[in-house]
């Protein structure tokens, strides 16, 4: 091996040397030298030169001396350790004692090599930076189980919630679209009906930001246009930016399509848009919006989200970018934390919301900022195979279209949801009777098996819930229909089930169209087979 190629092998070294002799600090340098390393020491020997050292920048090594003029052993690692610094440090010394070297080393000091003996300053030096490495592998995997924690405990949370808050929803979305479709208000009414099916429609919203936030959002999947998605939602967030913020679009056309939840597609675009706006303030500045595609060629790790890297492929891209007030690192670390805010209080969970988004559509989030240089939020998500829909309508559905006959059995705890399936199916045209939990609907059904033509079953309950009630319902009588319905979406109800089939599905918070058009669906569709 030639010199050129020894010195391209040395590993680069960054070593503080605790030192009061020159020639000492130059003997320490080379020895590491001679041990394949490329050392770019710099030597201290006062506390005030080593505390402008470590403010610095970073150091792997520290190597020190047991006794100096005006520094001590002691002081140094008192140094390291209020700053909560894990670096390798190795006393090198003429003048220690065994004694004195294990005190220091109950102190915090990883190993120490007499100054008669160099031979084993190498030995040393890699056995701890390798011991170094391990902790910090460990520090991190600790990390990431307690994000993981952190996230089920979010998760049980946001299951509760989504329950306890869709029943209610379901009362009030129910009832006030009831009233809206049933009774031809005078217009000012009409709009205080519409602004309430408006205001419980985005509160179901809410529930599912929670569900997504703590990665157990489960989303509708269609092929979706990025940039057509961006220009949707720029009419809508344009009212809610100052008017010395200027928005630019670069939208690239005929993208690939992402197989994504348009909704939650647009929350994250929506949040990262005003998260932009509001950062810019009330002066002037501007705030760009681009979208494309980029290319790997090989796995590229994640930025934000734990986990396995990306692999190679095409990812379609949505950049949102600002000339705002910028975020230093300590900022940028707790963005995504839920309720976290550098503004007034009660900001919810918007970055939060944007993070579970991406996570759940199996993407990534990159954060680029400084203060006073603004912040560059970059998704990125995998490109699918199949193609964007064309925007556009379907045919409206009359009510004399969703009119049926027959008798339902109505099986949930919430009282106002019973009340509100009941009131909306009866005006469609059927009978309905209702049970406050599994057990009495198992037993009603059982007394009425040859009369109920339907059942609409809540999935959790207490006493009885919706998976063992559906399954002593199919004993007695294996054809009835069963749609369950839930605050959750259908692949959780799917799961709940463990592998068996769990029927039609209709999540809360409903419609009274809604529901009679799921229940109009599914008896046309039992007809058709006979």
């Amino acid at each position: 091996m030639t010199v050129l190629q020894t010195a391209r092998a040395r590993e680069p070294l960054r070593v503080l040397i605790v030192e009061d002799s020159p020639e000492d600090a130059d003997l320490l340098a080379l020895e590491l030298r001679r041990g394949g390393y490329e050392p770019a020491c710099s030597r201290v020997d006062t506390p005030g030169a080593m505390a402008a050292a470590l403010e610095r920048q970073p150091w792997d090594l520290v190597l020190s001396d047991y006794s100096m003029p005006a520094f001590s052993l002691p002081e140094a690692l008192e140094m390291l350790r209020a700053r909560g610094l894990d670096v390798p440090f190795v006393i090198v010394s003429a003048t220690i004692g065994e004694e004195a070297a294990v005190a220091a080393m109950k102190a915090g000091a990883h190993d120490y090599v007499l100054k008669h003996n160099l031979g084993r300053l190498v030995p040393a030096v890699r056995r701890e930076l390798r011991e170094s490495a391990l902790r910090q592998e460990r520090r991190d995997l600790e990390e990431q189980l307690r994000q993981a924690q952190k996230l089920e405990s979010l998760g049980l949370l946001a299951g509760g919630v989504a329950h306890d808050f869709n029943n209610l929803l379901t009362g009030i979305l129910g009832n006030a679209s009831l009233i809206a479709e049933i009774w031809s208000p005078p217009d000012d009414v009409r709009m205080l009906l519409d602004e309430v099916v408006r205001a419980s429609e985005r509160a179901a919203d809410l529930t599912r930001q929670l569900l997504a936030y703590a990665g157990k959002g489960r989303f509708v999947l269609e092929p979706v246009d990025l940039s057509e998605l961006v220009r949707e939602i720029i009419g809508l967030v344009h009212v809610s930016i100052a008017k010395k913020v200027r928005v630019e679009l670069a939208l690239a056309e005929g993208l690939p399509a992402i197989e994504a939840d348009a909704n939650q597609i647009r929350q994250l675009a929506m949040n990262l848009v005003l998260n932009a706006a509001e950062a810019v303030g009330d002066a002037p500045g501007r705030v760009s919006i681009a979208t494309g595609v980029r290319s790997f060629d090989a796995p590229r790790s994640r930025r934000t989200i734990p986990g396995a890297g990306l692999p190679p492929g095409d990812y379609v891209y949505l950049e949102v970018e600002d000339t705002g007030c910028g975020m230093d690192d300590d900022v940028r670390k707790q963005i995504f934390e839920p309720f976290f805010t550098t503004k007034f209080t009660g900001r919810g969970l918007g970055l939060a919301a944007a993070l579970g988004i991406v996570r759940g559509h199996d993407g990534d989030l990159d954060v680029e900022s400084a203060p006073g240089k603004g912040s560059r939020f970059e998704v990125l998500f995998p490109a699918g195979a199949r193609q964007a829909p064309q925007a556009g309508t379907g045919p409206r559905v009359e009510r004399w279209e969703l009119a049926g006959s027959g008798v339902i059995l109505v099986v949930d705890d919430e009282i106002l949801v019973r009340r509100a399936a009941k009131a909306a199916l009866q005006q469609y045209g059927y009978t309905v009777f209702e049970a406050a939990d599994g057990r009495a609907g198992v037993e009603l059904f059982r007394a009425m098996r040859d009369r109920i033509g339907l059942i609409l079953l809540d999935l959790n309950m207490p006493v009885m819930g919706g998976e063992e009630a559906s399954v002593l319902i199919k004993s007695i009588r294996p054809d009835v229909p069963v749609i369950i319905s839930s605050g959750f979406d259908e692949q959780e109800a799917a799961r709940r089930f463990a592998g068996q089939s769990a029927g039609d599905f209709i999540q809360k918070p409903y419609t009274a169209a809604g529901l009679a058009g799921k229940v109009k669906a599914v008896l046309d569709r039992r007809r058709v087979r006979g």
